[in-house]
């Protein structure tokens, strides 16, 4: 009797940790939402001309070496110049693909092969508070400070160059006349410059985790020009980190595993390129969802319905499950009812959904709220997204 009584506290155990355990069973999915760029241009800039101006185009001390599994190597063939017209063409490509400006004009190369930036620009009377000549530095002014405090940082050409340019306090690395004549020949409003662009790389393999990591950083400098007024809007610097893992237990397997010095340049400058130029203009991006399986004969269908993008028909049977007596399937089926509902765009009812799914169990099920306050901040931000992206689609300044 007494084992009898055992085996079915036993069970009677499992059936509860079973239950207990159904907040757990999730499954993700990748859904696609249009998201706001990271740079504010405004709509009054619909026609943009791009040009290649990388002053960095020539091999340099910097960049002419890198790590290769512990020992310095010497890049002959200024790779790292090559990955930047990779970028600046992906960049064209990409900016015309998502066709928010009304045109894309290509500008003639700028070539800085034998041509020295040269900074003799004193700031130090905007620079030095405690001066009695102390003023008031102006943006455009700001920017060329910035430009040139990062062209000396990066920049060191490994053989001497014939020709000098002296940069505009104003504009930087244009005159006044150039953006002009710009202006004139092509009537765009707006001028995307690609000032600077470098990369170093580095591999190596760790024995004890047997893994092999090759990662590349790329330097990026753009400057943006209002044509129509003569003005230097923006200097931006992206830095950008792309890498590569290989797990294997030899160090040669791992190697073969990961792209070369070549490869890994030439991939990440596209990489790094399709990442900048969705931070220029509202796009399209992949993210991943959570929602809640269940074994439940009726929920378990909604599996094969979510798979086939019918969120319609899924929302029919979680909505009627909401006020099952099992609070468990309540629990998940309001959850899920959040998602559905933001597959439709309706961002408020899904932010009801998940706090009454939250509010069933509380903070009792440490699990489940920490799944509805992480979704809830994802709704929360995206429902920032939703008004900046109605900023960006109307008029909104590039320097806000």
């Amino acid at each position: 009797m007494k084992l009898l009584a055992s085996i079915l506290l036993s069970i009677i155990t499992l059936l509860l940790l079973s239950s207990c355990n159904t907040l757990y069973n999730t499954k993700t999915i990748d859904i696609e939402i249009f998201s706001p760029s990271t740079i504010n241009i405004s709509k009054e800039y619909r026609k943009l001309a791009v040009q290649y101006n990388n002053i960095n185009v020539a091999p340099s001390n910097y960049f002419s070496q890198y790590n290769n599994y512990g020992q310095l190597t010497v890049d002959e063939s200024n790779t790292d110049s090559i990955a930047s017209l990779i970028y600046y063409k992906t960049i064209i490509s990409e900016l015309k693909k998502h066709g928010y400006f009304d045109s894309v004009m290509v500008l003639p190369d700028r070539d800085y092969s034998n041509l020295k930036v040269v900074d003799t620009i004193d700031f130090s009377a905007y620079l030095n508070e405690d001066s009695t000549e102390f003023e008031k530095i102006s943006s455009d002014q700001l920017n060329v400070l910035n430009s040139s405090f990062y062209f000396k940082r990066y920049t060191s050409a490994k053989q001497p160059k014939k020709d000098s340019l002296f940069l505009h306090p104003r504009l930087g690395l244009y005159t006044s006349e150039q953006l002009h004549t710009i202006y004139d020949s092509t009537a765009a409003d707006l001028l995307l410059s690609l000032d600077f662009f470098g990369s170093a790389d580095y591999r190596e393999y760790v024995d004890r985790m047997e893994l092999g990591k090759t990662e590349v950083v790329n330097w990026v400098q753009w400057s943006f020009y209002d044509l129509k007024k003569n003005a230097y809007l923006l200097a931006t610097t992206k830095n950008d980190t792309v890498s590569w893992e290989a797990y294997s237990p030899t160090f040669k397997d791992a190697k073969k595993q990961l792209p070369s010095h070549t490869d890994a340049l030439y991939n990440a400058a596209e990489i790094s390129a399709e990442k900048f130029a969705a931070s220029l203009v509202p796009h399209w991006s992949n993210v991943q969802r959570m929602y809640y399986s269940s074994g439940h004969i009726e929920l378990k269908q909604t599996d094969e319905l979510v798979a086939n993008g019918q969120w319609l028909e899924a929302a029919k049977i979680w909505k009627a499950n909401t006020t099952n007596k099992n609070k468990m399937i309540a629990a998940k089926c309001m959850f899920n009812l959040a998602l559905a509902c933001e597959m439709q765009d309706d961002l408020e009812a899904a932010m009801e959904w998940v706090i009454e799914s939250f509010y069933v169990f509380e903070n009792k099920n440490e699990m489940h709220a920490a799944n509805c306050m992480n979704y809830i901040r994802i709704l929360g931000l995206r429902k920032s997204d939703l008004k900046l992206l109605d900023k960006q689609l109307d008029l909104q300044n590039l320097n806000e």
